[in-house]
């Protein structure tokens, strides 16, 4: 497969070509963490679509209107019409259909998402879930590619100045993992300790409604946990939707992970915070059809600000932060 084109998701380990999350998800997959099998349709194959359907005078003659004074919901409406109409050149057509026949082809469940470059690109983040054909995949990565023209992006790179031509949109094609099926949630690093939330079907639940788990990582780790209500899940829903549905007794007095699998996670948020050096949020789902455990996602996590009270010289006290 052409390279400029297509990259193996495993592989992908440069943010300007495949977006910064599925750099992120690459570095880990070579450290051992289990991450869905897929590709990306890459920053130089949107390019290349722009191009052939020579979408660049279109970008600059709305955006011109709108910098004229016509309303920036109509502008970027045009934008993402224009795009959608367009079609994928027979190259990076093929080259996706290829892609995708090596995770199984015709049949296969897989989800198609957008993957920004830039922060102000993740206006309005498309996502299709549980696609069974080719023709759906190349629909959607149009519609992913369109998606950098979203209202909320283009008001973003124009406050910032930045170059609305310049923009790029690599898409993620993975194998759908059956989250609603089996359960999903977050994990993080904190002091020694790594927490995890937890919940069955997609998503992240309320931390009022989930499982907690506390572990202390190591040789003889230390589990603490603490069974959520976990009243409700969300599961997908046709065509293509989702909707939240009421839990199952045994599933509300029932833990979403075992001891073994609370390890495993917690050993990837170690992981993740060694490799990318800062505290790091890791989106994590249960295949409820194979029980296999996958990490979806990781993001920087924010660190809250420490205020510390200390006498002022006077002697009041006063507040530092």
């Amino acid at each position: 497969m052409n390279s400029k084109t297509i990259v193996q998701l495993q592989d992908g380990v440069d943010p300007d070509q495949v977006g910064v999350k599925n750099a992120r998800l690459g570095v880990l997959a070579d450290e051992g963490v289990q991450v869905p099998e897929g590709f990306v349709v890459t920053a130089s194959a949107y390019r290349s679509f722009v191009e052939a359907n020579r979408l660049g005078p279109v970008i600059a003659q709305e955006m011109r209107r709108f910098r004229a004074g016509r309303d920036l919901v109509v502008v970027a409406a045009a934008i993402r019409t224009a795009f959608r109409d367009a079609s994928l050149p027979a190259t990076v057509a093929d080259e996706i259909l290829r892609a995708y026949a090596a995770l199984g082809g015709e049949g296969t469940e897989v989800a198609v998402r957008c993957s920004p470059v830039a922060p102000q690109d993740d206006g309005r983040e498309e996502v299709f879930l549980h696609l069974r054909c080719g023709a759906d995949v190349l629909a959607a990565c149009r519609r992913c590619f369109a998606s950098l023209f979203s209202a909320v992006a283009v008001g973003n790179r124009e406050v910032i100045g930045a170059d609305q031509l310049a923009a790029v949109m690599p898409v993620t094609v993975q194998r759908m993992v059956r989250s609603d099926l089996g359960g999903s949630g977050t994990a993080y690093g904190e002091s020694t300790f790594v927490r995890i939330m937890a919940g069955w079907g997609l998503g992240s639940p309320p931390a009022t409604d989930a499982d907690l788990y506390s572990v202390h990582p190591g040789g003889r780790s230390l589990i603490v946990k603490h069974r959520g209500a976990k009243r409700a899940k969300t599961v997908y829903a046709d065509p293509r939707g989702t909707r939240t549905v009421p839990a199952t007794p045994s599933e509300q007095t029932g833990l979403v992970l075992t001891d073994d699998e609370i390890r495993e996670i917690a050993g990837w948020s170690v992981i993740a915070d060694r490799l990318f050096k800062h505290p790091m949020e890791l989106e994590w789902a249960k295949d409820g059809c194979s029980g296999d455990l996958s990490v979806v996602e990781v993001r920087r996590r924010a660190i809250p600000a420490v205020t510390i009270d200390a006498p002022d010289y006077s002697g009041a006290w006063a507040r530092v932060t």
